[in-house]
């Protein structure tokens, strides 16, 4: 597990009427449709009062880690002058923001004129269709004399006009008892731009409101898992993780006091942990197991929020069958024909992966659009949306999807081609051949099948091939295997399936073939009688290949005539010898009540 502490540094700013700035000059920024946000700082000496404790700053963690990757967020700091100013970055150079922040000093006046007229600046300048500004103050504008201070109030409703004219949205969070008054100037940013505004009388009631802001305005979809009420002791939490083989999975830890000794278990392709002083974030790339373990160190009497921002890049695929009938009209010239589409999502790094397919994600709804016209809602089964549709005609549909109900973040492609052939005509009844003809053709075929048989009784039976099965094992079976059937031979769609080794005697050696027909698939897969496995070492599964498959493991081909070892939770992804059939299975732990 890669671990990644965000540093902390102090910057020394200047004791003169001057204060230095930090400009971060801005990413090169692709057309795209991301949305921007950025976080606008009061750090005037006030702050050093009202935010002894410095929790603002975690507050800028919290609201910049919980973010999807669809947002970039950037920062700007002010007090007598903007100290710092950073534009908008991409989700993966987070970092580079709580740098800065860690940076921020409370000293100095607080000219909010300045520091919003930078801000509505920087986001003019993104190509994003969405636009945020977060403002957190503990007071109103104040400069060194009344003409300073007039004129700092002057730019602040200068630059919120600017704002509401570009389309920008400012949230207003006033910290301290000193704003209760919702008449404070401070407060029109957010009435003129359409945001909202919050009074956090405490610092430790700023991520309250950055909460509210993250839900009920930028309306993020982010799972609460989790509230603890530390001690001072080691805690120890078991989180369920429904999201497997997700691109990435957040899981972000807020407190309005320090983390300690935050340690993580899990199984995922990649992961890394950043730790501030009141927050923690663990991204998880492709987590692989349905459960999280950590544990970490609370002070006592502080809260600690746990909260999972889950996303998915994915790719449909479709898939169309016919069903065709014989029309009741007897004047007709066509069939009847019904389509029925199948749509598929996958994964978009390995196109063989089926997403979704778990129980957790079934009823969840997806809007299907029609060349940008919503017609129907269908929820997911088994990781897959069915309709069906009666075509009259070659067609073509340009389908898309709007995953805005799901609970997690969907990017990647969203639409798909739908080409719908139309139904074929019916056949010409033909005049009946005379009666002689029929009886000749008769006879004929009569004598092709007796010239068949005889041909057949002829041949000397080939030698059957040696029994290729590896030699059983000394070792106990555990677990089970949890198959997916991706595409049958037939085409037919076949419900997941459940396989319990644990039952099995130790020197049993089984085919896949075998255990298909065990739970009662009757379809034909060519090659599965050559795929073998017996029990291993450390309740390891061990897979031999003597067949024609293409049969792979984390995206590396298994060898035929070879043995190898599939751990707990591994998955393995099988084309067979008919390059059409094709199956995944996942060797899963047993739960104690399935070992009864």
């Amino acid at each position: 597990m890669k671990k990644r502490r965000a540093s902390f540094a102090v910057i020394l700013l200047f004791l003169s009427v001057l204060v230095m700035s930090i400009t971060v000059l801005a990413d090169e920024q692709p057309e795209s449709k991301n949305k921007s946000v950025i976080f606008l700082f009061d750090s005037s000496g006030s702050m050093k009062t009202n935010d002894e404790n410095r929790l603002a700053i975690d507050s800028i963690a919290q609201l910049t880690y919980a973010l999807p990757s669809d947002y970039r967020v950037g920062v700007v700091s002010y007090n007598a002058n903007v100290v710092i100013s950073q534009q908008p970055v991409d989700s993966n150079k987070r970092s580079r923001i709580m740098d800065l922040a860690n940076r921020i000093q409370y000293e100095g006046f607080s000219n909010a004129g300045k520091g919003m007229l930078r801000a509505v600046d920087l986001l003019k300048k993104e190509k994003a269709g969405e636009k945020t500004i977060v403002l957190l103050t503990d007071g109103e504008i104040l400069m060194k004399d009344d003409g300073a201070t007039r004129e700092s109030s002057s730019l602040y409703r200068k630059a919120v006009k600017k704002a509401s004219e570009a389309g920008i949205t400012i949230h207003v969070i006033g910290l301290g008892s000193q704003m209760r008054n919702m008449k404070n100037p401070i407060f029109a940013a957010a009435e003129k731009t359409g945001g909202g505004s919050y009074l956090a009388s405490r610092p430790k009631d700023i991520q309250n409101a950055i909460d509210t802001i993250l839900i009920d305005k930028l309306n993020i979809k982010q799972t609460n898992l989790a509230i603890v009420d530390a001690d001072g002791k080691q805690e120890s939490l078991s989180l369920d993780c429904p999201f497997v083989n997700a691109s990435m999975v957040r899981v972000l830890l807020t407190s309005n006091a320090p983390i300690k000794n935050l340690k993580t278990n899990f199984q995922a392709e990649a992961a890394n942990q950043i730790n501030g002083e009141k927050y923690s974030l663990i991204q998880i790339k492709k987590p692989t197991s349905e459960k999280i373990d950590l544990s970490f160190q609370g002070a006592p009497g502080s809260r600690v929020k746990i909260a999972m921002i889950p996303e998915y890049r994915i790719l449909p695929q479709v898939k169309v069958e016919y069903d065709d009938k014989v029309p009741s009209d007897p004047e007709a010239v066509y069939y009847e024909r019904t389509a029925r589409i199948t749509y598929t999502f996958y994964d978009m790094e390995n196109q063989n992966l089926q997403l979704w397919t778990e129980p957790f994600f079934d009823h969840n709804r997806v809007d299907l659009s029609s060349d940008g016209k919503k017609f129907q809602e269908k929820a997911l089964s088994g990781g897959k949306i069915t309709i069906q549709e009666a075509v009259t005609k070659d067609q073509t549909e340009n389908i898309s999807f709007g995953y805005s109900k799901l609970p997690f973040y969907v990017y990647g492609e969203n639409a798909v081609k739908v080409q719908l052939e139309g139904p074929p005509a019916l056949p010409v009844e033909k005049p009946k051949p005379p009666y002689l003809l029929i009886g000749a053709g008769i006879a004929v075929a009569v004598l092709i099948i007796a010239l068949i048989i005889w041909l057949l009784l002829r041949r000397k039976p080939e030698p059957l091939p040696p029994d290729d099965k590896p030699e059983p094992s000394r070792y106990s079976y555990t677990g089970k295997l949890n198959i997916y059937i991706t595409r049958a031979p037939a085409g037919y769609d076949i419900p997941p399936l459940t396989y319990n080794l644990f039952r099995l005697p130790s020197g049993k050696v089984m085919s896949l073939a075998d255990i298909l027909e065990s739970c009662a698939v009757q379809e034909f897969f060519e090659g599965a009688d050559k795929i073998y496995f017996k029990s291993g070492p450390n309740h390891n599964l061990i897979l031999t290949n003597n067949s024609d498959c293409t049969v792979m493991k984390n995206r590396e081909i298994l060898m035929k005539k070879k043995s190898y070892q599939i751990t707990v939770g591994g998955k393995v992804d099988i084309v067979f010898e008919d390059e059409t059939s094709e199956l995944t299975f996942q060797y899963k732990d047993l739960k104690p009540s399935e070992m009864r």
